[in-house]
Order: structure tokens, then sequence, then C-alpha cells
């Protein structure tokens, strides 16, 4: 099935970079990341712990980020 994915410049980039580093499309790297994605959307605790691991190891990234 087709469909447009809109995407920041940002989001982009980093899409451009993920297929680059798995050599595969942009596409393949787009439903590769929502098929690894999805079962974690069905299991709270295991969405909280990334996003507090995320936030251990990334903090000052993602305040930096949030400020641009």
């Amino acid at each position: 099935m087709a469909m447009t994915l809109r995407l920041t410049e940002e989001q982009d980039r980093l899409l451009e970079r993920l297929a680059a580093d798995r050599g595969l499309s942009k596409n393949l790297a787009a439903a590769v990341a929502i098929e690894l994605a999805a079962p974690a959307a069905d299991n709270t605790e295991a969405v909280a712990a990334v996003i507090t691991r995320l936030r251990t190891r990334d903090g000052s990234l993602l305040t930096r980020l949030a400020e641009v």
C-alpha cells in the first residue's frame, strides 16, 4: 500500500542515517522501524523503560533539542 510520509528535516536526516547505516532504502528502514516500534506501543512497561533509559543516556541532548 502506498502512502506519503511527511517528516521534519531532522526526522528525514535521521531516517537517511538509519537507512545508510543498515544498507537499506529509506522506505524499508521506515517499515522496519514501524515493525519494531509497534509491539512496544502495546507494552506500557517496556515503553516506560525505554524512555527512562533514553532520558538517562541522552538527557542533555534531549534538553538541547527541545530548545531548538
